[in-house]
């Protein structure tokens, strides 16, 4: 819609060059399209779009069919986001001026707001039939490319669309923007840079170097570049989120957690802020304040399970067993299949000493295995008992090195939980030489050692 508006305002600026020096000629005449078009800035510039649209009931009946008083009027009514009354108008110019760029590319902009795909498409066609080289047009044709992530045919029309004019940004960010997510880095830094030797105060041309040094690990770059867009667009939420990202594959955790307090400062109902604050918390051991934000990522999204897999993870660390079993609960009710949240449930039944309900649990869940599988074995070890040594055999077989360490810890907890402390010491200190796989029983895991005193080991 920015483009739009800056169409609008080109126009509208263009409009009052043209009849200004005309209307000054007519000054005793009541009505001319130049002061309209003067009286039209100055009316949205001070009192926005609605009081703008406002001035259109006033035009004389005269000038009902002016091409300059139409086009303004549509391109308003679009920026105000009233597509169909701007349709109406369009059509007709579009009657009027089958041909003209102008006009079909504003029925463009309609289509899109309203969903009309193909409609949209036979309009740019026909653009780029007149116009082969035409920039909006080709642009729009990259727009709808980098929705189907068709990158490298986005990258195509973006470059056309400023090929015959360089100083088209617009055509420059999408080409700089499908550069980024096809990995050409550096053909994606001189675009955003030619943004800026244009416009250099352009805050998302910042954003995205920002982004190209992040990816390749130039973090301490990508900070420069992420406070100039913050310098140009303070209030944007995102540059924020980007700003502590960056901290926080710096390792600067606790500066990066005052970022994302920022963030949350921006907006405190969107949950993102909340949750990667919660990220830097655990990192710096303050396990209070993280539960307190996962608690409200989940008030803010409960669609989002994982928060309830941190919860969770966090209540364990502080022995609330019935806290953790409800998050658990709760994020297997949004996975089911996920064999961790099984086991975990069943886990804090047992540590609540609750054997009905985890065995009505496992009941339930055994029935979804084969019994043939590693989970089964593993499962039904969590509800009678038996068959520690035949579990552990098949555990070790298992070939996915995640699954295996998985399961490696429950077993470990299987003897904690009954007291055989040796094997369970043994079979955490085997997760731990796993370092650092990539599923949560490793940081359980960590903290069982340090309650043996093995953490060192």
């Amino acid at each position: 819609m920015r483009k739009i508006t800056q169409i609008i305002i080109i126009f509208l600026f263009s409009i009052t060059l043209v009849f200004s020096e005309n209307a000054k000629e007519k000054a005793d005449e009541v009505f001319t399209v130049g002061k309209f078009a003067e009286n039209l800035t100055e009316t949205i510039t001070k009192n926005g779009l609605d009081a703008g649209l406002a001035l259109f009931a006033d035009v004389p009946e005269s000038f009902a069919d002016d091409y300059s008083i139409n086009y303004m009027h549509a391109s308003l009514l679009v920026s105000a986001q009233k597509p169909v009354e701007a349709e109406k108008i369009a059509l007709e110019l579009l009657n009027k001026n089958p041909d003209n760029l102008d006009v079909l590319f504003l029925n463009v902009m309609i289509c899109k707001m309203q969903g009309k795909l193909n409609q949209k498409r036979k309009y740019l066609e026909a653009i780029l039939k007149i116009d082969p080289a035409n920039s909006d047009a080709n642009a729009e044709m990259g727009n709808e490319k980098m929705l189907a992530k068709a990158y490298a045919d986005a990258k195509s029309y973006y470059l056309k669309s400023f090929k015959n004019n360089p100083k088209y940004t617009t055509g420059l960010f999408g080409f700089g923007q499908a550069c980024y997510y096809l990995g050409d880095f550096d053909e994606a830094k001189a675009a955003f840079k030619s943004i800026l030797s244009i416009s250099p105060k352009e805050d998302i041309a910042y954003s995205y170097l920002a982004k190209v040094d992040a990816e390749t690990g130039d973090y301490d770059t990508a900070i420069e570049y992420i406070l100039k867009a913050i310098e140009y667009n303070p209030d944007y939420y995102n540059y924020w989120i980007d700003y502590g990202d960056y901290l926080r594959f710096s390792t600067k955790y606790e500066e990066a957690a005052k970022v994302f307090s920022k963030a949350i400062e921006i907006d405190p109902d969107y949950f993102l802020g909340y949750l990667y604050r919660g990220g830097m918390y655990e990192y710096t051991e303050k396990y209070d304040e993280a539960l307190a934000d996962y608690k409200k990522v989940v008030s803010l999204n409960p669609q989002y399970y994982y928060a309830y897999e941190s919860i969770g993870i966090l209540a364990w660390n502080k022995k609330d067993w019935k806290e953790c079993r409800v998050a658990f609960q709760k994020a297997y009710e949004k996975n089911p299949k996920n064999i961790s949240y099984q086991l975990m449930i069943s886990a804090c039944y047992l540590r609540e000493k609750n054997l009905t309900k985890n065995k009505e649990f496992l009941n339930k869940m055994l029935k979804n295995y084969d019994r043939s599988t590693v989970e089964y074995v593993v499962l039904r070890l969590y509800l009678d008992g038996l068959g520690d040594v035949d579990a552990l055999r098949k555990v070790r077989a298992v070939e996915s090195r995640n699954l295996r360490g998985k399961l490696l810890y429950y077993m470990g907890l299987f003897y904690d939980l009954y007291g055989g402390m040796e094997q369970a010491e043994k079979l955490y200190l085997e997760v731990k030489d796993m370092k650092a796989p990539m599923f949560f029983e490793y940081r359980l895991c960590e903290w069982a050692l340090a309650e043996y005193g093995l953490e060192d080991v």
